[in-house]
């Protein structure tokens, strides 16, 4: 196998109703959460993804916990390979390699306390309820050991972007942490903790020349520099800051119809 092909799945592949750019009507609902359906892909991709799932060189690389990434639905079931807590699990038919698990922890050792990351968030979140009028106080939860992220609640994502965020990442990056706004979510997360060392071991374990990769956040940028080839979608938070490479490619369409063209590419790249 002379190349796998590893992705971002959120806002890269697969699509919120507000990311997707499109009338969900006409797309194919691949996760369901509380009884609602909150992701899609458009009905090319859903074909380009079943080819790619049955080559067995698709990895999903991800944010997501292992719980989250699990309500993600696939054509003819699941790719065998996944990274997923941003780097901090690999997943092998669905179940966590503790030989990585432990590689990650000595990994982690150098970075701040994880609970005093917490404490920065919580401060944050409280801090966004007194600037919103009305707002509830938003969500701060942690991916064990790993590393700490908020959901936001309506109306705090404006006021957080600009000084808020650029203070929060000031604190954080003498701890070790990066920081990254992707829709809803504001994640902190050690730099330590990255998505190419990960595929760089599924790679390896598959004997495999190398990888090529998609992303369209901060968090994946490290992904995309490591891969032979990348390409990122005409959205997202590496688009809104600005953040361009010569050997990462963009996309010509943008929302759902970006995914379809990087799930095309991927498979072109690794077929």
């Amino acid at each position: 196998m002379a190349l796998l092909a590893a992705s971002d799945l959120d806002q890269t592949l697969v699509f919120s109703a507000r990311s997707a750019q499109a009338d969900v009507a006409g797309l194919v609902p691949v996760e369901d959460y509380r009884d609602a359906t909150i992701s899609w892909v458009t009905p090319g991709a859903w074909s380009v993804l079943a080819d790619l799932v049955a080559s067995g060189g698709f990895v999903p690389v991800t944010t997501r916990t292992v719980e989250q990434y699990s309500r993600i639905r696939w054509p003819q079931g699941p790719p065998r390979d996944a990274v997923c807590a941003n780097g901090g699990v690999v997943l092998r038919d669905g179940v966590p390699d503790p030989g990585w698990d432990a590689a990650v922890r000595e990994r982690l050792a150098a970075c701040a306390p994880l609970p005093d990351v917490l404490d920065a968030l919580t401060r944050l979140a409280r801090e966004l309820v007194a600037v919103v009028p009305g707002s509830e106080e938003p969500s701060v939860r942690e991916v064990p050991g790993l590393f700490g992220y908020v959901v936001l609640r309506e109306g705090q994502r404006e006021a957080l972007e600009g000084p808020r965020l650029g203070d929060l990442t000031a604190r954080l990056d003498p701890w070790g942490y990066a920081v990254s706004l992707q829709g809803r979510k504001l994640y902190a997360v050690p730099r330590s903790l990255t998505k190419s060392a990960a595929v760089a071991e599924v790679v390896r374990r598959h004997g495999a020349d190398g990888f090529v990769a998609a992303g369209d956040s901060l968090l994946d940028v490290d992904l995309l520099l490591a891969a032979r080839a990348a390409r990122r979608p005409r959205h997202g938070e590496l688009l809104r800051t600005g953040w361009e490479h010569p050997r990462v490619e963009l996309t010509g369409a943008a929302g759902a119809a970006a995914g379809e063209e990087i799930a095309r590419w991927l498979l072109a790249a690794t077929g």
